[in-house]
Order: C-alpha cells, then structure tokens, then sequence
C-alpha cells in the first residue's frame, strides 16, 4: 500500500513537472524553428504533424525533418540583418567604452599592467555585443547585490538578535511591516530620492543599492542567528575577541546555510529584475538583461518570435544552471531550523 503510494505521489509530481517544462520546451523549439513556420496560423504545426513513425523510423527521413524546420538562422541570419546576433550588433569602440567594460579593461591594467589603447580600437563591429554587454551589465549588478545583501542583512540580523537596543524590538516590527508594502508604491519616491536629490539617473548605483536592504531577509537573518548558542558568543568574549571578530569568526560561520538560501535568493531577484532598472536607466549600454531583451522585442518586431526566443533561451541558461548547481544548498537553507531539539 505504501509503495503504490508513493508510486501515485511521483506519477503526480511527473505530470506536473512536464506541464510546468512545457514552456521551456515551447520556448527552445521556437528558438530553433524557421520564421516561416512560427508565423503560421498554428505555430510549429507541421513540425509535430511531420513527425509520424515512419520518420522515426528511418534516419535519413529524420534528418531531413531536422533541417527542414529546425535552423539557426535565428541567432545568426545569412544576411546578417535578421539574426539575434545581427541586431545586437554595436561597433568595437562603444563596447569597449561601456562603463562595465572600460573598469574592468583599468582593473586589468592595474593587476597586470597591461592594456590597450582606446584609439587604437579598430571601428569593427561585435556581433551580439549588446547582448553580451547586458549579461556583463546584469552579472555585475546581481554579484554587487547579492554580496551586499548577504553582508548587510547578516548584520542587521545580529543586530537584532544578539545585540539588544532601546527601541530594537519596534524597530524590527516596523522592518517587518515594510514587507507588505508593494514594491512599486515606492517606485516615485526611490526615483525622485535617486535622481533629484542625488542625481544618481543612468548610474549602477541607483539600481543596485535599492535592493541591497530586504526586509525579508534582514527577518530570516535575526530569527536563524537567534537560534544559535548564546555561550559560543560568551566564550569568544572571554578570549578576547571583539564584537566584530565576534560575527566574523562566530556568527558567520555557523549561519553558511542561510546565508547561502539568501545568496541563492538575491543573485535571482537581481538577475531577474525589470522595472526599476527600466525606470532609472536610458543609456542601453547600462541596460540590465530584461530591459534590453524587452527593447529587443520592439526592434525585433511582433512577428520576429525566433529572434525574441533565442534572446529569452540564452537568458535563462544561468538561471537553470545556478539552480542545478545549488540545489542542495537551497533545500538545506529552506529546511534548516524546521525541526527543533
């Protein structure tokens, strides 16, 4: 009985892993599928209806079936106007003079010594440059996010936890209330703060430091550090050790679980992020991931779905691999402090 239980439990979650994959599946197959064959009434339709026994059946009948409706023309197109690659195209000088590109190119010539001279830049074209400029752009902007977040979220944890203060306990109940105020009621005055008062618009920095505090995980920092033992804190005081050295060498150590689920977290909310790097950013050169892709899907056309597919393919690849890497991690970090004692 517990068998054909469990049997029935994976036959469910089966199903509904495939229903949840198919647009995914969708997805890949578009980005490889001729724009003849997506702009039909039913897209793809002769591609599945192609696809009876007697093809599987002989190798040469499947091969054909492959090259007729599966290309990669979407990416890079014959005539070089068309393809993904095509469009995202920019000239060598822009893209070494993107802001991401020109601080590593100095970082470079600080660690090595050694650099190339913008004037000398030949004026050729990188095929996907943009593109690439984007994914450059939106890894920079998670990495900064997520180790700021992990950093000043800890802190503000065992702040709370361990480090009582006149006033800390309506302070973390405000902190906590902050969580049900939606995100876009305070688009206006974060964009007014950055722009007016700072004057922060089309800077990394006004995208960034924005998503740095999270009241959710400044909560799951206090109620994980809370947890641990009081003496280990006691015992490091005796020997000496500061308040800092203290989170450093204590703290920090024992909370690797949670802070690893919150990395996890913060690295796919930055990377995923959309509206208030659209809202504070113009300059395409300073275009995070989605802003670009969404501005690729008006240059592109409302008929070009290849091109828009590809783009959409090659920005969920980190994601599917940052999920396949850390898993473990991510189980361990939601399950951890679920079972007490």
């Amino acid at each position: 009985m517990r068998a054909t239980a469990r049997g029935a439990s994976y036959g469910l979650l089966a199903a509904l892993a495939c229903v949840v994959l198919v647009p995914m599946v969708w997805m890949t197959l578009c980005a490889f599928t001729p724009q003849s064959e997506l702009q039909t009434a039913v897209p793809m339709r002769r591609t599945f209806t192609s696809l009876n026994a007697e093809t599987l059946a002989s190798w040469n009948r499947l091969k054909s079936w492959g090259e007729a409706y599966f290309t990669t023309e979407n990416f890079h197109a014959p005539d070089g106007k068309n393809g993904l690659f095509d469009m995202t195209a920019m000239p060598a000088a822009e893209f070494a003079g993107a802001p991401v590109n020109r601080w590593a190119a100095a970082l470079i010539k600080i660690l090595l010594g050694v650099g190339q001279d913008r004037a000398n830049t030949p004026p050729a074209r990188i095929a996907g440059g943009r593109l690439i400029l984007w994914f450059e752009n939106t890894l920079f902007i998670a990495t900064a996010v997520t180790v700021l977040s992990v950093l000043l979220n800890c802190m503000a944890g065992y702040a709370f936890a361990k480090m009582p203060f006149p006033g800390s306990t309506a302070m973390f109940w405000i902190i906590i209330g902050a969580i049900m105020i939606p995100g876009q009621v305070t688009l206006i005055p974060l964009f007014l703060l950055f722009t007016h008062s700072l004057g922060w618009y089309d800077s990394f920095l006004a995208v960034i430091l924005p998503q740095v505090a999270a009241p959710v995980g400044i909560f799951l920092m206090k109620q994980y550090i809370q947890s641990l033992p009081s003496q280990l804190e006691d015992a490091a005081r005796i020997d000496g050790c500061s308040e800092i050295g203290i989170f450093a060498r204590v703290i920090v150590p024992l909370s690797k679980p949670i802070l690893a689920v919150w990395a996890i977290f913060t690295f796919i909310g930055a990377w995923k992020s959309f509206l208030w790097p659209l809202i504070i950013t113009d300059d395409q050169n300073m275009f995070v991931l989605e802003v670009g892709l969404k501005t690729l899907q008006f240059s592109a056309g409302p008929r070009n779905i290849g091109v828009v597919m590809c783009a959409a393919l090659l920005a969920s690849l980190p994601m599917i691999l940052i999920f396949f890497a850390f898993q473990k991690y991510l189980t361990k970090g939601l399950t951890v402090g679920a079972v007490k004692g």
